[in-house]
C-alpha cells in the first residue's frame, strides 16, 4: 500500500466515528489544532469525526472555517514555543541535532504559512522611476506631449566652415 492510501484509510471515518457537529465537539476540535495537533491526528481518534466531514463542514460553513483558521493560526504560536523548546534543548528535542534541526525548519516553515501575518517572511518591495520629469505649462498637460521652451531664430553657422554651406 501506497504512503498516500494509508494515510487515507486511517483518515477515513469510522462507523463509530461523530457526523452531527456540535458546539462541543467543535471547541475540542479547534482546541487539539491550536494545541498542535494536526487533523490527520484529530481524525484518527474514534471520538472524532472524519477528515472529509470536517472538510464538508467548513465547505458548507463560512463560519466554522474562519473558526478552523483561527485555530491554525494559535497553532502557530503554539510552534513557536515549540521551536524555543526545541533550539533551547528542551523536553520536545530529540537530542539528534540533525533531526531537531529538521523539526524546527519544517515548525518555522508551517508556522509562517498558518500566521503569515505574525511569522511570515516579511517582503519589502521597493519602485525606483527612472523616468524624466518634465513640466509642462497648463494648456499642454495630460497630453504627455513633452515641450521645448524658447524661441526658433535664424541659425547661422559659426568659425571657418561657413563657405562649405
Amino acid at each position: 500500500m501506497t504512503a498516500g492510501r494509508e494515510i487515507q484509510a486511517k483518515a477515513k471515518r469510522t462507523r463509530k466515528q461523530p457526523y452531527k457537529r456540535t458546539e462541543k465537539l467543535t471547541e475540542e476540535i479547534w482546541a487539539r489544532l491550536a494545541a498542535g495537533y494536526s487533523l490527520i491526528e484529530i481524525c484518527e481518534d474514534p471520538k472524532m469525526p472524519g477528515r472529509g466531514t470536517i472538510s464538508k463542514w467548513m465547505a458548507a460553513d463560512p463560519e466554522f472555517e474562519k473558526f478552523i483558521d483561527d485555530a491554525y493560526k494559535w497553532k502557530a504560536r503554539y510552534f513557536g514555543e515549540a521551536i524555543e523548546n526545541i533550539a533551547s534543548g528542551g523536553s520536545l528535542s530529540t537530542g539528534d541535532i540533525r533531526r531537531d534541526e529538521l523539526k524546527v525548519k519544517a515548525l518555522m516553515w508551517l508556522a509562517g504559512k498558518y500566521n503569515r501575518k505574525v511569522f511570515g517572511d516579511s517582503q519589502q518591495i521597493e519602485v525606483t522611476d527612472t523616468r524624466p520629469v518634465i513640466n509642462l505649462p497648463a494648456q499642454f498637460q495630460g497630453f504627455g506631449l513633452p515641450v521645448i521652451e524658447g524661441e526658433i531664430s535664424d541659425v547661422e553657422p559659426e568659425g571657418k566652415d561657413e563657405d562649405k554651406l
